[in-house]
């Protein structure tokens, strides 16, 4: 009888935490895009992932664990954090999915110049404040040293017209490789930007998100006055698809390696991750999305 009790309390306790999991299913992707063929006809396999911070490569970590499998070389890019610990993390998290880690050395006060007037980080910022607010030259100048070391065919970046949400670190750093391999600067052969599809941005981004921040008291339209800002739609629409279930269990290490509040950002984007495992999660998430810039034709 204490048997029979204990499977049925165990029951229960299954049960009601499947209750509690998020369905994430309405958030997955609906459309359909060609699937990627360029980066397996690349003959030199090094690829550079270039973004402001270090979860920025949450949305690429599936594709490029594929290719460090398949043999590539790859490094990601990012700003040093002024938070130690953040850094140690990154290089451990990073493992799962590439080669290693750089740094530039400058944390968010020394590559911006508006943080001391209270302003948040995040906050979006009119494109005609840009020269002023960051530091192009110093940042550029770090930047090229280490691309031309490295000599990447494929750089990864998020996009430069609305960085994921518009946090304007994010346009500023997208902007910065674009320019950069128009003025010949960077000579890789392709920038594969990470964004979502229509129907992710709008369930996650403009519904799931927004629910979120009026729960948490602030305005539920942020997203809204961001795009006004920037004028634009939102993300732009993908060009290629890439299929990552291959890769669950090291995109979900990847994840789930950082600190609480790296991973509950990268929540707000990746719906409930940490409630799945790694399989029914990424077979759901089964695919990543880019838009290929070609940079000869710059």
């Amino acid at each position: 009888m204490k048997c029979q009790l204990l499977i049925i309390s165990l029951f229960c306790v299954v049960t009601i935490s499947s209750c509690k999991k998020e369905q994430v299913t309405q958030y997955a992707p609906i459309e359909q895009y060609p699937v990627d063929s360029i980066l397996n006809s690349i003959d030199s396999k090094r690829a550079m992932i270039i973004t402001a911070h270090d979860d920025d490569m949450a949305l690429s970590s599936g594709t490029v664990s594929k290719l460090n499998k398949e043999g590539w070389e790859i490094v990601s890019v990012c700003f040093k954090s002024n938070k130690p610990d953040r850094n140690s993390v990154h290089i451990q998290a990073a493992k799962h999915v590439i080669d290693s880690v750089i740094f530039i050395e400058f944390t968010e006060n020394e590559y911006r110049n508006d943080l001391d007037d209270g302003r948040k980080g995040w906050s979006p910022i009119p494109g005609s404040e840009f020269n002023k607010v960051f530091n192009y030259q110093k940042v550029e100048k770090s930047l090229l040293k280490i691309v031309n070391r490295f000599d990447p065919t494929v750089v990864f970046t998020l996009d430069h017209e609305y960085g994921g949400y518009g946090h304007p670190d994010h346009i500023f750093m997208s902007k910065l490789v674009l320019d950069l391999a128009k003025e010949k600067k960077i000579k890789s052969d392709y920038i594969y930007q990470s964004v979502m599809t229509p129907h992710m941005e709008k369930s996650i981004i403009e519904e799931r998100h927004s629910r979120r921040m009026e729960s948490w008291g602030y305005a539920a339209d942020g997203w809204k006055n961001t795009r006004e800002l920037y004028e634009v739609d939102g993300m732009p629409d993908p060009t290629v698809q890439v299929y990552i279930t291959s890769e669950a269990k090291n995109k979900m290490k990847y994840l789930r390696s950082y600190n609480e509040r790296e991973r509950k950002t990268m929540g707000f984007f990746i719906p409930a991750f940490e409630e799945y495992e790694a399989e029914e999660y990424f077979k759901i998430f089964d695919r990543e999305f880019f838009r290929i810039i070609k940079i000869e034709n710059l």
